[in-house]
């Protein structure tokens, strides 16, 4: 695909996010996104086939901005933790940003079927080597081979969690517990809750409910 139509491309995949996030998987239709995009209909519903096909190059996109979050935030300065803990806020962040398009998303994918879920374990696995550095910090302590993806999958678990219950919006407060869940594999729990605490800290002016807990 040529650089002049990848703007084009873009705004299309915006556009069925938010299509989708209006109507719900069966309502939504490929012309609609492409006349919310204010393109040509004939030349973008011969690229994407059918909805599935749409959609799933929607979330690829989704994903895509997702990770550039994370590694927007993880180039602060600090150390290792701190870096974990910048990408995590970020991401967090992103997607309570975006709240109603996750939770379509996390609603219609199981609907679309295996292809999707695929897709999705895809983006899962390839946050798992971002945590790699941390095994320098395990110390004497021999890690599993697939410490990172417990990592992930700990926090993924708790984010899914809050999707699936409509709750985006809410992600940020659990940016402590999160971080928790994914540093404890590499650094143990007490260094991995003096990183919770300091998140905490860190949230406590801006948000009233973090304000009323203890900084344990």
């Amino acid at each position: 695909m040529s650089t002049v139509a990848r703007p084009e491309r873009t705004r299309l995949l915006e556009a069925t996010l938010e299509e989708l996030a209006e109507k719900g998987y069966r309502a939504f239709e490929v012309e609609a996104a492409v006349h919310r995009a204010h393109l040509s209909g004939e030349e973008w519903s011969n690229r994407f086939p059918d909805k599935d096909a749409c959609l799933l190059e929607a979330f690829k996109e989704l994903s895509g901005q997702m990770r550039a979050a994370i590694a927007g935030g993880s180039r602060a300065a600090g150390t290792w933790s701190d870096r974990v803990a910048a990408g995590l806020r970020a991401l967090l962040a992103e997607l309570a940003r975006r709240a109603t398009v996750a939770e379509a998303v996390a609603h219609t994918f199981p609907a679309i079927g295996p292809a999707a879920m695929t897709r999705y374990q895809q983006f899962v696995e390839s946050l798992a080597p971002l945590l790699a550095p941390g095994r320098a910090l395990a110390g004497d302590v021999e890690l599993p081979r697939t410490a990172e993806m417990l990592a992930v999958g700990a926090a993924e678990a708790i984010v899914m969690e809050r999707i699936h219950a409509g709750a985006t919006a809410t992600l940020p407060e659990l940016g402590p517990e999160i971080l928790f869940s994914i540093l404890v594999v590499f650094v143990g729990p007490e260094a991995a809750g003096e990183a919770m605490a300091k998140e905490r800290s860190r949230l406590r002016p801006s948000s009233g409910r973090t304000a009323g807990r203890s900084g344990r």
